[in-house]
């Protein structure tokens, strides 16, 4: 199986997998929005996007929803990158109870980080 045609079938089952979350949450009371960044040693940042929700049968779940790749460092490029997940996801903004990040103060600053954006 050629590279080309393996990268199209994970992107069809991350498809699969993302509609499935999509639609727990559209079932679900609230949502957490769990993110984290690191930056590889070519300079590349990626940023993780996990959303916690509870399932209609009282479970709680974190479900990973996929990796981007923020166009800067600060935290108005990160924020952007989590406000377009979460547009995907989350139709009603209040349904958004909770923002977990890690890393530098650049994702936690509560005045100037990532959360003062979201």
């Amino acid at each position: 199986m050629s590279k080309e045609i393996q990268n199209d079938l994970l992107d069809c089952m991350l498809t699969v997998c993302q509609n499935h979350i999509k639609n727990e949450i559209s079932k679900a009371s609230f949502v957490s929005v769990i993110a984290d960044e690191t930056t590889d040693v070519s300079s590349i940042s990626q940023l993780v996007v996990v959303f916690r929700y509870v399932l209609s049968n009282g479970q709680p779940v974190e479900r990973f929803w996929g990796f981007t790749n923020p166009p800067g460092h600060d935290a108005k490029s990160i924020a952007e990158c989590i406000q377009a997940s979460l547009e995907k996801v989350v139709a009603k903004p209040e349904k958004l109870i909770s923002q977990n990040y890690d890393g530098t103060n650049v994702m936690s600053g509560q005045h100037a980080g990532v959360q003062a954006f979201i």
